[in-house]
């Protein structure tokens, strides 16, 4: 019998909290959980969810099974021995100034990997769901870099523009989605924007973008308001995500296409800075400083560890909000999906990340 559901990235944001919304609907069949350290994470992971009102009858449905990134042929092996009708694939290396060979590994090779081994002898393809990003849809940026729909891309000056990471998330959205096509197989991906916390509990890793950001504002290491009042840094709710990707993995109807989770309320990034600053109560900078300045000054020795801050990270504000998310909101509302306000995620975020700092966390890091 197959595993109705293969979850990578589990013990993450959004996979915790996938976790949390899939334990609450009428599953039978148990969820495999591809994990780094499968029992220590399946341990910890049971504990956080028990604590949010997840019963023990209903965590027993969860199994775990030892995964890494690198290892494209025990991956696929996984794969094949539990032959899932649907395969979640969230996990990803997180890391600014990533190699381009080590990020390579890890996003493209290992989601072509796992695409390749949803395919059954007899050549029947299985659901593939990935976690994408929401640069990956943003079509003035993909321009910019001389990414087209057609024709060769140069991705060795891709990386050494915009370094590892998100070269590699926007390669392998290019190189699956013509894989794709080419052998008229299913590829579905949902491209989130910056994810907020939970928005009630706020809950946040401390990689994350908006913890960082406010671990700036609270340390006073934030000294200029970046880029211009026409700035903005989309974002969305871990809980909308979840909530998305759990929907999605039990309808089999939805096989393919590209899904944006983008909250409409966004605030332009001088307005979201301020706001996060009120309800740190701690002032927000009140001069400003072009994008491009910003960057060269975080590449100065020392800058970037003193400040918090990412050259890197400041590649994701953008200025054209010329993004499609009507498909996901179409299937939201076929799903009756309704997100919270996003300015209640937002001050439940700041409250976490304050009492982060304030208290040293004794939760597992994401994976």
């Amino acid at each position: 019998m197959s595993t109705p559901i293969l979850i990578t990235g589990a013990s993450g944001q959004i996979g915790r909290w996938l976790l949390h919304a899939l334990l609450q609907r009428a599953l039978a069949q148990p969820l495999a959980l591809a994990l780094r350290d499968p029992v220590a994470q399946l341990e910890s992971l049971r504990r956080w969810l028990s604590a949010r009102g997840i019963s023990d009858a209903r965590l027993a449905l969860l199994a775990a099974h030892p995964y890494r990134l690198e290892d494209v042929a025990a991956a696929q092996a996984l794969v094949r021995a539990q032959r899932p009708h649907t395969l979640l694939h969230l996990a990803a290396r997180f890391e600014w100034g990533l190699d381009a060979d080590e990020a390579r590994r890890a996003q493209l090779q290992a989601t072509e990997a796992l695409w390749e081994a949803q395919t059954d002898p007899q050549g029947h393809a299985g659901r593939f769901v990935a976690l994408g990003g929401y640069m990956t849809q943003h079509r003035p940026q993909l321009d910019k870099l001389g990414i087209r729909p057609e024709g060769p891309v140069d991705w060795q000056r891709i990386y050494r523009r915009i370094g590892g990471y998100e070269a590699s998330k926007l390669e392998t959205q290019v190189h699956m989605s013509a894989l794709a096509r080419r052998l008229g197989r299913p590829w579905l991906c949902v491209h989130p924007a910056t994810v907020c916390g939970h928005s009630v509990e706020g809950e946040l890793p401390a990689h994350a973008a908006l913890h960082a950001l406010c671990r700036q504002l609270i340390r006073g290491r934030l000294q200029a308001l970046p880029g211009s009042p026409r700035h903005l840094l989309p974002l969305v709710s871990v809980d909308e995500v979840a909530g998305f990707l759990a929907h999605l993995a039990l309808d089999p109807e939805v096989r393919s296409g590209d899904f944006l989770l983008m909250d409409p309320a966004s605030p332009p990034l001088h307005d979201l800075i301020r706001a996060l600053a009120a309800s740190l109560n701690v002032k927000a900078p009140r001069w400003a400083l072009p994008v491009a300045l910003m960057q060269r000054l975080l590449r100065l020795p020392g800058v970037a560890a003193w400040s918090g801050a990412s050259a890197e990270g400041l590649d994701f504000l953008i200025q054209d909000p010329a993004f499609d998310t009507g498909p996901a909101q179409a299937l939201n509302q076929r799903w009756g999906l309704r997100a919270a306000p996003l300015a209640q995620a937002l001050a439940a975020t700041a409250r976490f990340v304050a009492g982060d700092l304030s208290h040293p966390p004794t939760r597992p890091t994401a994976a």
